[in-house]
């Protein structure tokens, strides 16, 4: 019956299906998967999706609370065992608008791990793949992709470098695409320990490739600064950036600056701080917009800076002075499309670690909660969408 439909009809009308729809699509008959699973199609989808997120974008929560935590009950938590504490962890992923002023929750994604100590760090969130990595705590060396929308989920192999072949180290791990050659990319910097304690320079740097689904040594000739440990990343046209440093031995100065890696030609970079930020300890990258820009947190401030034209130092420009009460410091902070800001409120207390998700007006300076409420320091928050990627995992 659809044999005699043009190809690009039928394309036209695959590409406005729903995920689900398509899923049950490639069990049609094998032309159709052939075709569904496609690198063309994939890529054609995905960039239709994009633009449609771009329109009404869609923001993925992860919320991690004790698990005789009570104010919620969702049979889509799962149990996380810690081994450093005595309680037990439970993750929740939901999907919210992000255009709508009540921060509407659309979905609720069925979390399939459970974490050896905890909750897993989010690494990157890119095109609806999440990479996830088990290191909170201690090293696992357990790093897996997972595509909540076609329920799939790839746990890469044991990368080279561990702490039982090359003994104690400090590792950050980015995450990210490589359009030129159509590749998902994780890459692993890895600093051991010289015999006076400080991390070794040059770090030892792993590549993981999608499309070989093995790990190969790169050269880190380029790393000549130190990446602080466990990192948070932020990948902006193709290039991973984190938080680093260059620690003067002599008088203990700091050095920050912004350390990166290209995935596309796979080498390093460095990009420097603001002046004002060159001893400041408490930042972190993140993206606003196209643009590149530095999270820091002092007192009872959280400064915001951006890079206004990528590489030049000069560019730095401080958008925002986000002031707080005296015991209470934000965490995890997410650019909203309507021009706000979400941030995660941490109330200092002995015997509590608890943050609310509270969403800032810039304009009219006013804070407003968003009643959802977790572990201050487990909030990930960032764009999601629907995508075919990974389906034949």
């Amino acid at each position: 019956m659809f044999d005699n439909i043009p190809l690009e009809v039928l394309t036209d009308i695959f590409l406005r299906l729903p995920i689900k729809s398509l899923l049950r699509c490639t069990s049609v008959c094998k032309s159709w998967y052939s075709f569904l699973t496609s690198p063309s199609f994939i890529t054609s989808h995905l960039n239709l999706s994009i633009s449609i997120n771009n329109q009404t974008s869609r923001l993925l929560v992860r919320v991690c609370t004790d698990d005789d935590d009570d104010r919620t009950e969702d049979n889509n938590f799962r149990l996380c065992p810690n081994f450093r504490f005595s309680t037990t962890r439970r993750e929740r992923f939901s999907v919210h608008i992000d255009d709508d002023q009540t921060f509407k929750e659309c979905a609720i994604l069925d979390f399939p791990f459970t974490s050896r100590q905890g909750y897993f760090r989010i690494i990157g969130i890119l095109n609806g793949l999440v990479c996830l990595s088990d290191d909170e705590g201690v090293y696992m060396d357990i790093i897996i992709l997972w595509n909540p929308s076609l329920k799939k989920t790839l746990t890469l192999p044991k990368p080279r470098v561990i702490s039982k072949s090359h003994g104690p180290y400090r590792c950050s791990i980015g995450f990210g695409f490589a359009a030129a050659t159509n590749d998902y990319k994780v890459v692993r910097v890895v600093y051991l320990k010289n015999d006076d304690g400080y991390d070794k320079v040059p770090p030892e740097v792993e590549i993981y490739e999608r499309s070989t689904g093995t790990w190969r040594d790169v050269n880190a000739g380029g790393f000549n600064s130190v990446i602080k440990e466990r990192a948070p990343q932020a990948f902006l046209n193709g290039i991973v950036h984190w938080i680093g440093f260059n620690r003067n031995k002599v008088d203990f100065t700091l050095g920050m600056r912004i350390v990166s890696f290209d995935l596309e030609n796979e080498t390093s970079g460095t990009l420097m701080v603001p002046n004002a930020l060159q001893n400041e300890w408490f930042m972190w990258v993140a993206t606003f917009g196209e643009s590149l820009s530095l999270i820091h947190q002092k007192d009872n401030s959280c400064c915001i800076w951006t890079m206004k034209e990528y590489g030049v130092a000069d560019s730095w420009t401080k958008l925002f002075n986000i002031q707080q009460e005296q015991k209470s410091f934000w965490r995890s902070v997410w650019f909203r499309q309507n021009g706000g800001i979400l941030l995660v409120r941490h109330f200092r207390s002995a015997n509590s670690d608890e943050g609310h998700l509270c969403s800032y007006d810039p304009e009219r300076k006013q804070i407003k909660s968003l009643g959802i409420h977790g572990k201050a320091y487990a909030f990930y928050i960032d764009t999601y969408m629907e995508s075919l990627v990974l389906i034949k995992a």
